[in-house]
């Protein structure tokens, strides 16, 4: 690897980024997506856009297998279980929000103002007294 590229576990990355070849390699496979534009959109040198570019080049095989394996991975979406959690997690903050909007009804209608610091509690602490 070159003195720009770096793998520090999540796969081949540009040394003081988190952006790894993966992330740019749409880009390098589009024609009409300039350097200059992938420089602007991922805050990169075009020294590190060529690194990452010349990575791609000389580990073709490599990299284009990993890359399936990511689509195809992101293609799957997320397991059973975790869009059970989600949607528990989601539903728990629509009851939050519907428990504050009623709180907030019931304020305006006994003319109480807003700008009371503490006045109603904060997710994290709803959530506790539900929990409680």
């Amino acid at each position: 690897m070159s003195e720009e590229i770096a793998d520090r576990g999540r796969g081949p990355e540009i040394v003081g980024t988190r952006i790894t070849v993966y992330n740019l390699l749409p880009s390098f496979l589009d024609p009409t997506v300039s350097e200059d534009e992938i420089c602007r959109v991922y805050e990169l040198t075009p020294g590190q856009v060529a690194a990452a570019r010349a990575y791609v080049l000389n580990n073709p095989d490599t990299v284009l297998a990993q890359h399936l394996k990511i689509e195809e991975r992101m293609g799957a979406g997320n397991p059973p279980l975790v869009r059970e959690r989600a949607e528990r997690a989601k539903s728990t903050f629509q009851s939050f929000k519907q428990w504050l909007a009623e709180k907030r009804a019931e304020n305006r209608e006994e003319e109480v103002t807003q700008t009371n610091p503490g006045q109603l509690p904060t997710f994290r602490e709803w959530l506790a007294e539900q929990k409680g």
